[in-house]
Formats: structure tokens, sequence, C-alpha cells
């Protein structure tokens, strides 16, 4: 696959959209929780859009280095967990522990907007750090791709389905 196959229309999209996450999430820790949700109830829809409508992508040998520490993610999370506060908690049955259980699980917001925006992070660095270096930009790609599929797709979506409720109950 070449540096022009991978830097699609598509591909630019979910890098635009993934930076406006990423900068959003990072600078969130002074947000109203209903402004907070507002803003994650557009992007979180468009984050997982762009992503779904990304064609597959071979995998590269190689890696890149990460570019989210323990540090930036912690601090996500708990930017996050403080703007939601109580309504950070939620009962998930979508999440692998659950078929050791008979009961749901409780997730975190918090925890899972953190876990997309790891790898979400991750890319747009990759894009942003060597953007003619072809192998990286198809390695973060695939990466990226691969972990929507394995895990953040679904913790997006539980997030998702939280901050609607968040939002519905004070209608």
């Amino acid at each position: 696959m070449s540096q022009q196959t991978i830097l699609t229309p598509q591909t630019l999209d979910l890098i635009r959209v993934s930076t406006e996450f990423c900068k959003y999430i990072e600078q969130c820790a002074t947000a109203e929780k209903q402004e907070f949700c507002r803003v994650m109830l557009g992007l979180l829809p468009l984050l997982y859009l762009k992503t779904h409508l990304i064609p597959d992508v071979p995998e590269m040998p190689g890696w890149n280095e990460e570019a989210v520490t323990e540090d930036d993610y912690n601090f996500v999370r708990q930017s996050v967990a403080k703007v939601l506060g109580e309504d950070d908690d939620y009962l998930d049955v979508f999440v692998e522990d659950f078929k050791y259980s008979d009961t749901p699980i409780l997730c975190t917001v918090s925890e899972n907007l953190a876990d997309v925006y790891q790898p979400v992070r991750n890319l747009v660095e990759v894009f942003r750090r060597q953007p003619y270096c072809e192998e990286a930009l198809q390695t973060a790609l695939y990466d990226t791709l691969d972990q929507f599929r394995l895990s953040w797709g679904q913790k997006l979506l539980g997030a998702l389905r939280t901050l609607h409720d968040v939002t519905a109950k004070t209608l």
C-alpha cells in the first residue's frame, strides 16, 4: 500500500475528527457536564463512523513509539471523571468479563474514553510527527483499526450510551 493510498480522504477525515476529539478531551477538566456531554455526543459518533469507513489496511511489519504516556492516560481519565462526577459509573454487559458473571459489570465513562483516547492520540501523533514516512503511517493506521475492532470501538459505544442517558435524564 502506498502513501498515496494511505492518505485517502477517509483517512484524513479520521485524523481531523481524532484531532478534535483529543484536543477537547485533553482540555475538558473545566467543562460543565452538559457541555461535555453535548460535545462528546457529537464527536464520538463521528469518530466511530470515520474509523469504520477506513478500508482494510494491510499489516506492516514494525512499530511506532507510543506518544501517550501513563500520566497522559490518567490525566484524561481523571479529567473526565471530575466532569461527570456520579454519572461516570454505569453497568455494562458488553464487556469481556461479563461472560464470567451473572450480573452486569461496573464500568466508567472516564476509563472508556481514556481507552479510546490512547490509540487515537497515538495515531494523530504519528501523522503529525512522521507525515512522509509511509511505513509509520500504515503501521499506525493498521494498529488503530485493529484496536478499534478488538477493544475501543465497544468502549466508545458504551461511553456514548451512558452520555446519552446523562443528557436524556436532564431534559
